[in-house]
């Protein structure tokens, strides 16, 4: 062939090449392109979606672990030890739930062990995690569990800052680590709230209705309006409805400010139990007297509110202990007592109580009515009496002590 031709033979084919292979890379960039902008708004709704279902479990439907927090030597100072307390709880829980004890060290382990031995517990139910904490409340600062759509768990990242009292920068970093820490352990996302809050602050009924008081939710986040503590509140819990309570107890404004745990639980979805204080304690002392305007207050708000379908709530009253209006700890204030305050698991409720030899037949008899009640919007529940007192006196229950994690 004459070279010339062959020239150009070869630069025709050369030509017709990179056409063609130029052609088909426009062809698949067009065609990925195409493929990536069909499945990434797939991954989007996926993401919105998922923030969307989170579900805030109410604390009657089943579980599968308790968390608690042991004590440090700081509580078992004085006349209100709280160990052996603790020691009764996971005992009494143990044969019903998995506990999960946050410890610091192998020799407080150790002496758990041994103090449960010596309780008469000899069961396989009782599990430590070395977790740096500071507290025994583990209500407040240990994880809130959420769940989505697909029963994947994530924890609420709440901020902590000492229940908006002054106190050590070095206490408050400490507790604000305890529930990123347990998710971490687990695996389980963080979930931004953009508030500050504990979870005895909050009451869920399971089905997207949240209770809260007032005079908590807005000392701890003063730079947001109420609409907008509401609107966080919906976005990371997933809720559809919040019921505002104004205040909480008296005797715990210089505590928590006051913890809706202590006044007003979901014993279901649909019903709540308010405290009450009974007509022989309402005028022993200031405390009593404003204690009684604000629950009566609160049950005026709950009579006319309704859960996240529009329906009615049924509301049982539970009174306060009574006779004990009078009984004050040692530095002369009132604790914050109240049969609210109690943990509920699978098989068993633990509430507190009062009675106590040299104490009044009607605080008996009260505690009894209680347990009635308990027994009547937990069926199928063992109800357990755990005298509490000493944890009382540090400023909060049982209830504060313990944290569910769903099943």
């Amino acid at each position: 062939m004459n070279k010339k031709y062959f020239y150009v033979v070869l630069a025709t084919v050369v030509a017709i090449t990179l056409v063609a292979t130029g052609f088909w890379n426009f062809y698949q960039s067009i065609n990925n392109s195409s493929q990536n902008n069909k499945t990434k708004p797939r991954l989007q709704n996926y993401i919105s979606n998922t923030q969307t279902t989170y579900r805030l479990p109410g604390e009657f439907e089943k579980q599968q672990a308790i968390w608690m927090q042991w004590p440090s030597d700081n509580y078992e100072t004085g006349d209100r030890p709280v160990g052996p307390t603790f020691i009764n709880i996971i005992k009494n829980f143990a044969p019903y739930i998995r506990v999960n004890v946050a410890t610091v060290n192998n020799n407080e382990i150790a002496n758990i062990k041994n103090s449960l031995k010596l309780s008469g517990y000899s069961g396989t139910n009782v599990h430590y995690y070395n977790i740096n904490h500071l507290s025994i409340w583990a209500r407040d600062v240990g994880p809130v569990f959420l769940k989505d759509n697909h029963n994947n768990f994530y924890v609420a990242n709440f901020d902590f800052n000492n229940y908006s009292r002054d106190g050590d920068p070095y206490y408050i970093n400490v507790e604000s680590q305890v529930h990123k820490i347990i998710a971490q352990m687990y695996g389980f996302p963080l979930v931004s709230t953009n508030l500050v809050s504990e979870g005895g602050s909050m009451e869920s009924n399971g089905k997207g209705t949240l209770m809260l008081t007032e005079s908590v939710s807005l000392k701890r986040n003063p730079k947001l309006e109420k609409a907008q503590i509401e609107n966080h509140y919906k976005t990371a819990l997933g809720l559809k409805k919040i019921i505002w309570l104004k205040k909480g107890l008296a005797e715990d404004d210089n505590i928590t400010s006051g913890h809706i745990n202590e006044i007003a639980r979901f014993a279901n979805a649909n019903t709540i139990l308010l405290g009450q204080v009974l007509p022989g304690d309402r005028n022993a002392n200031s405390y009593s007297k404003e204690s009684y305007l604000r629950l009566e207050e609160n049950y005026n708000i709950l009579k006319n509110s309704t859960d996240q379908d529009g329906k009615p709530f049924k509301i049982i009253r539970v009174p306060m202990p009574p006779t004990l209006y009078n009984v004050n700890d040692s530095s002369g204030r009132l604790p914050v007592r109240s049969y609210l305050n109690y943990s509920v698991t699978n098989g068993a409720v633990l509430m507190q109580t009062y009675w106590k030899a040299g104490r009044s037949s009607s605080l008996k008899a009260t505690e009894d009515g209680v347990k009635e009640i308990f027994k009547e919007v937990f069926p199928g529940r063992n109800i357990m009496g755990i005298y509490s007192e000493n944890i009382n006196l540090w400023g909060g229950g049982i209830h504060c002590v313990t944290q569910q994690m769903p099943a």
